[in-house]
């Protein structure tokens, strides 16, 4: 596979006309995808994951390389990597309909930026950049139902951006009356905007989408950071880093009902389409054991566990997608991305184990256009 490495800066011509190269090395592509099918050889698991036949692409943010993969989920290849710049990326969101695809320049510490990049996803290019200001770092991004406008945070400036994709602009922004606002999710219809804020204390903002009404701040716990919304709205699960807690807070009260434990260093979570709550936990630089805990939403009870690597102590975090009931998981540490099917929790296949730093993952129902020619 022919890839892009060369660090494409904003303002370069070559930015809107530059295509990620499709697979021309062969060798390289079979032999992932015989790793794949070796993967699925090992698991004892009838059907795993694909029996699900979850096709398209699975995009990946690979801190390290600065870039952007795309993985065909059909063949378990990795058809492109799209290079997005030093000011490195950390989370993907795909829009509902799967066409576009947002990044965020967020670090590292010392380089901090200020633009969110729209990827056309069929075409594995960059479509665009949107300039969200200075004193912003962006970092997570969730599409609203339309598939046109997004939200990101705008974590030094605590507020969040009201992004038009296709007019490549910022439409307006709101306070979230937090500090270090890192995380945002929406309620299933959109008109309202969850962010954690993981500064002082630990917060939940709630912001409507629909107004000038100001945030409601809800106390969490330290280090509030990773968060997921149940498929029915009714609740928000936020994962508490620095305490090893997850506060469930109810959306109609808008107050925290329950309390959970978590794993040191817990610090990501999503919800399936069944209910199912699957939190990660590890931490950048301690050396930690590290497990992959998957809890039923309704009861609040821990239902299967997965040490990591053998469970022997490592470095790094986890960056997680959910798409109904399969699991995406990116090691950073190992390099490594896994696809789970919670309903055979934690029988496991392996995507990739080579990537620079995968992170933020993202899930398009859409193939690459190279499968259309």
């Amino acid at each position: 596979m022919t890839t892009i490495t060369t660090a494409i800066m904003p303002g370069d011509p070559r930015e809107n006309a530059m295509h990620s190269s499709f697979t021309s090395n062969w060798k390289r592509s079979l032999k992932r995808l015989c790793g794949l099918t070796a993967a699925l050889a090992l698991t004892s698991l009838p059907g795993a994951v694909l029996a699900q036949q979850l096709e398209g692409t699975l995009l990946v943010a690979n801190r390290s390389g600065g870039s952007v993969s795309f993985f065909d989920l059909t063949t378990g290849i990795e058809m492109a990597r799209l290079p997005i710049g030093p000011v490195i990326p950390h989370e993907i969101a795909v829009s509902p309909d799967g066409r576009w695809a947002l990044t965020g320049e967020y670090g590292p510490g010392d380089n901090r930026g200020r633009h969110v990049i729209v990827i056309d996803v069929v075409n594995a290019r960059i479509a665009g950049r949107i300039d969200v200001g200075p004193d912003s770092r962006p970092h997570s991004m969730m599409f609203l139902p339309d598939s046109r406008r997004a939200v990101a945070t705008m974590e030094d400036s605590d507020r969040i951006a009201l992004l038009d994709v296709v007019d490549l602009e910022v439409v307006r922004t709101w306070p979230t009356g937090g500090r270090e606002g890192h995380m945002v999710r929406l309620s299933p219809d959109g008109t309202r905007a969850y962010v954690t804020s993981r500064g002082a204390e630990g917060t939940l903002s709630v912001i409507s989408l629909d107004g000038d009404a100001e945030p409601q701040v809800i106390a969490a716990d330290m280090g509030a950071e990773g968060l997921a919304v149940t498929p029915d709205g009714g609740e928000v699960w936020v994962v508490n880093r620095t305490i090893g807690t997850i506060s469930v807070v109810d959306t109609g009260t808008l107050s925290v009902v329950a309390t959970l434990d978590a794993r040191p260093g817990a610090g990501r979570a999503e919800i399936s389409a069944s209910g199912r709550a699957l939190v990660p936990n590890g931490s950048g630089g301690e050396e930690t054991a590290k497990y992959l805990t998957l809890y039923d939403a309704a009861s609040r009870d821990v239902i299967g566990e997965l040490a990591m690597n053998d469970g022997r102590p490592g470095a790094g975090a986890f960056g997680i997608h959910v798409v109904g009931e399969t699991a995406f998981v990116a090691d950073r540490s190992e390099q490594s991305i896994s696809i789970y099917d919670l309903d055979n929790f934690p029988a496991a296949q392996m995507l990739a184990s080579d990537l620079p730093n995968p992170d933020g993952l993202g899930y398009s129902p859409l193939r690459l256009a190279v499968f259309s020619r």
